[in-house]
Protein backbone atom coordinates (compact mmCIF):
# COMPACT_ATOMS: atom_id res chain seq x y z
CA UNK A 1 0.00 0.00 0.00
CA UNK A 2 1.03 3.33 -0.46
CA UNK A 3 -0.76 5.56 1.08
CA UNK A 4 -0.62 9.31 2.63
CA UNK A 5 -2.27 8.13 6.32
CA UNK A 6 0.07 7.54 9.19
CA UNK A 7 -3.06 6.89 11.01
CA UNK A 8 -2.13 3.24 13.45
CA UNK A 9 -5.83 1.75 13.41
CA UNK A 10 -5.53 2.21 9.51
CA UNK A 11 -2.11 0.64 9.00
CA UNK A 12 -2.90 -2.27 11.45
CA UNK A 13 -6.46 -2.77 9.76
CA UNK A 14 -4.42 -3.00 5.82
CA UNK A 15 -2.23 -5.72 7.71
CA UNK A 16 -5.03 -7.41 9.09
CA UNK A 17 -7.07 -7.59 5.82
CA UNK A 18 -3.61 -8.87 3.96
CA UNK A 19 -1.57 -5.69 3.05
CA UNK A 20 2.36 -7.26 2.94
CA UNK A 21 3.75 -3.64 3.23
CA UNK A 22 3.00 -0.14 3.57
CA UNK A 23 4.86 2.97 2.35
CA UNK A 24 3.63 6.95 3.27
CA UNK A 25 3.83 9.23 0.25
CA UNK A 26 5.67 11.44 2.46
CA UNK A 27 8.89 9.07 2.33
CA UNK A 28 8.74 8.99 -1.75
CA UNK A 29 8.89 7.12 -4.57
CA UNK A 30 12.48 5.62 -4.24
CA UNK A 31 11.61 4.11 -0.98
CA UNK A 32 8.49 2.63 -2.49
CA UNK A 33 10.51 0.73 -5.18
CA UNK A 34 13.20 0.10 -2.78
CA UNK A 35 10.60 -2.00 -0.71
CA UNK A 36 9.34 -3.47 -3.94
CA UNK A 37 12.67 -4.34 -4.66
CA UNK A 38 13.12 -5.66 -0.65
CA UNK A 39 10.09 -8.13 -1.40
CA UNK A 40 10.76 -9.25 -4.59
CA UNK A 41 14.19 -10.34 -3.48
CA UNK A 42 13.04 -12.23 -0.07
CA UNK A 43 10.87 -14.22 -2.18
CA UNK A 44 13.22 -15.26 -4.27
CA UNK A 45 16.49 -15.72 -2.39
CA UNK A 46 18.91 -16.09 -5.21
CA UNK A 47 18.47 -12.85 -6.28
CA UNK A 48 20.48 -10.52 -4.00
CA UNK A 49 20.83 -7.01 -4.57
CA UNK A 50 24.60 -5.41 -4.44
CA UNK A 51 23.44 -2.71 -2.17
CA UNK A 52 20.05 -1.79 -0.08
CA UNK A 53 19.39 1.79 0.01
CA UNK A 54 17.07 1.84 2.78
CA UNK A 55 16.94 0.10 6.52
CA UNK A 56 13.67 -1.80 5.84
CA UNK A 57 15.28 -3.18 2.56
CA UNK A 58 17.98 -5.13 4.74
CA UNK A 59 18.43 -9.02 3.57
CA UNK A 60 16.91 -11.36 6.20
CA UNK A 61 19.56 -11.86 8.53
CA UNK A 62 20.45 -15.68 9.98
CA UNK A 63 20.59 -14.72 13.38
CA UNK A 64 17.15 -12.60 14.29
CA UNK A 65 17.19 -10.37 17.60
CA UNK A 66 14.06 -10.74 19.78
CA UNK A 67 12.00 -7.82 20.68
CA UNK A 68 9.33 -7.18 23.43
CA UNK A 69 6.55 -4.67 23.12
CA UNK A 70 4.47 -3.23 26.19
CA UNK A 71 2.34 -1.34 25.67
CA UNK A 72 -1.85 -1.60 26.73
CA UNK A 73 -3.03 -0.65 23.53
CA UNK A 74 -3.01 -3.47 20.83
CA UNK A 75 -2.82 -1.00 17.90
CA UNK A 76 0.49 0.50 19.31
CA UNK A 77 1.72 -2.97 19.31
CA UNK A 78 0.55 -3.96 16.00
CA UNK A 79 2.08 -1.12 14.29
CA UNK A 80 5.31 -1.42 15.86
CA UNK A 81 5.56 -5.29 15.86
CA UNK A 82 4.29 -5.07 11.36
CA UNK A 83 7.44 -3.18 11.58
CA UNK A 84 9.71 -5.74 13.42
CA UNK A 85 8.34 -8.74 11.34
CA UNK A 86 9.27 -6.87 7.90
CA UNK A 87 12.69 -6.63 9.38
CA UNK A 88 12.74 -10.54 10.17
CA UNK A 89 12.75 -10.28 13.66
CA UNK A 90 10.99 -12.12 16.83
CA UNK A 91 8.14 -10.43 18.13
CA UNK A 92 6.66 -10.69 21.78
CA UNK A 93 3.90 -8.69 23.12
CA UNK A 94 2.47 -7.75 26.96
CA UNK A 95 -0.07 -5.27 27.76
CA UNK A 96 0.96 -4.86 31.50
CA UNK A 97 4.53 -4.48 33.09
CA UNK A 98 3.92 -7.65 34.92
CA UNK A 99 3.02 -9.91 31.97
CA UNK A 100 5.71 -8.46 30.41
CA UNK A 101 8.36 -9.13 33.50
CA UNK A 102 7.23 -13.13 33.07
CA UNK A 103 7.89 -13.01 29.40
CA UNK A 104 11.64 -11.48 29.52
CA UNK A 105 12.17 -14.00 31.57
CA UNK A 106 10.94 -16.68 29.84
CA UNK A 107 12.10 -15.41 26.38
CA UNK A 108 14.92 -12.91 27.08
CA UNK A 109 14.53 -10.29 24.39
CA UNK A 110 17.33 -8.35 22.67
CA UNK A 111 15.15 -5.17 23.27
CA UNK A 112 12.17 -3.88 24.96
CA UNK A 113 9.84 -1.10 23.59
CA UNK A 114 7.75 -0.25 25.90
CA UNK A 115 5.20 2.85 26.85
CA UNK A 116 6.18 4.75 29.81
CA UNK A 117 2.91 4.64 31.60
CA UNK A 118 1.41 0.88 32.04
CA UNK A 119 -1.30 -0.20 34.10
CA UNK A 120 0.25 -1.85 36.89
CA UNK A 121 3.09 -0.45 37.48
CA UNK A 122 5.23 2.75 35.40
CA UNK A 123 7.92 1.96 32.86
CA UNK A 124 10.90 3.40 34.94
CA UNK A 125 9.79 0.58 37.59
CA UNK A 126 9.60 -2.21 35.12
CA UNK A 127 12.83 -1.72 34.04
CA UNK A 128 14.12 -1.91 37.49
CA UNK A 129 12.57 -5.22 37.72
CA UNK A 130 14.27 -6.45 34.07
CA UNK A 131 17.38 -5.50 35.69
CA UNK A 132 17.03 -7.50 38.76
CA UNK A 133 15.35 -10.19 37.52
CA UNK A 134 18.75 -11.06 35.08
CA UNK A 135 22.10 -8.99 33.83
CA UNK A 136 21.43 -7.32 30.80
CA UNK A 137 24.07 -4.56 29.67
CA UNK A 138 23.25 -5.10 26.42
CA UNK A 139 18.87 -5.20 26.14
CA UNK A 140 18.25 -2.07 24.13
CA UNK A 141 15.27 -0.12 25.98
CA UNK A 142 12.96 2.02 23.98
CA UNK A 143 10.40 4.11 25.96
CA UNK A 144 6.99 5.81 24.42
CA UNK A 145 5.62 8.57 25.98
CA UNK A 146 3.39 11.81 25.08
CA UNK A 147 5.94 14.35 27.17
CA UNK A 148 8.85 13.65 29.65
CA UNK A 149 9.22 15.76 32.68
CA UNK A 150 12.90 17.04 33.11
CA UNK A 151 12.05 14.63 36.16
CA UNK A 152 11.13 11.94 33.83
CA UNK A 153 14.46 12.75 31.84
CA UNK A 154 16.21 11.84 34.88
CA UNK A 155 14.86 8.81 35.65
CA UNK A 156 15.30 7.59 31.91
CA UNK A 157 19.16 8.58 32.04
CA UNK A 158 19.69 6.24 35.42
CA UNK A 159 17.27 3.60 34.02
CA UNK A 160 19.67 3.23 30.87
CA UNK A 161 16.93 4.20 27.99
CA UNK A 162 18.29 3.89 25.07
CA UNK A 163 15.88 6.29 22.91
CA UNK A 164 12.71 7.59 22.88
CA UNK A 165 9.42 7.10 21.15
CA UNK A 166 7.02 10.18 20.89
CA UNK A 167 3.12 9.69 20.69
CA UNK A 168 1.17 9.60 18.83
CA UNK A 169 4.16 7.63 17.18
CA UNK A 170 4.75 8.79 13.34
CA UNK A 171 4.98 5.20 12.01
CA UNK A 172 7.92 6.45 9.43
CA UNK A 173 10.33 7.65 12.11
CA UNK A 174 9.21 4.32 14.65
CA UNK A 175 10.24 2.54 11.88
CA UNK A 176 13.92 4.71 11.59
CA UNK A 177 14.36 3.79 15.24
CA UNK A 178 13.52 0.28 15.77
CA UNK A 179 15.04 -0.86 12.59
CA UNK A 180 18.69 1.40 14.30
CA UNK A 181 18.19 -0.78 17.75
CA UNK A 182 17.49 -4.15 15.82
CA UNK A 183 21.10 -3.25 13.83
CA UNK A 184 22.68 -2.81 17.58
CA UNK A 185 21.38 -5.88 18.77
CA UNK A 186 22.14 -7.88 15.55
CA UNK A 187 25.97 -6.93 16.12
CA UNK A 188 25.45 -7.22 20.03
CA UNK A 189 24.75 -11.12 19.20
CA UNK A 190 27.21 -11.40 16.72
CA UNK A 191 29.98 -10.05 19.40
CA UNK A 192 28.43 -12.45 21.81
CA UNK A 193 28.73 -15.34 19.51
CA UNK A 194 31.88 -14.83 18.46
CA UNK A 195 33.19 -14.61 21.76
CA UNK A 196 31.52 -17.64 22.82
CA UNK A 197 33.47 -19.33 19.56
Amino acid sequence: MFTSTNDASEVKDAIMKGATDFVLKTTGVTELTDRIAYHINKSTPAAQPAAQKTISAAPAQKLATTTLIVDPDETVRSTIAAILTRLNQNVIEASTATEAIARFKQNKPDIVITERTLPDMDGFNMFKELNAAQNNKNLLKLMMSTRLSPEANRKAHFAGITNFLNKPLDPAKVEIMVADCVRKAMRNKKRKKSKAA
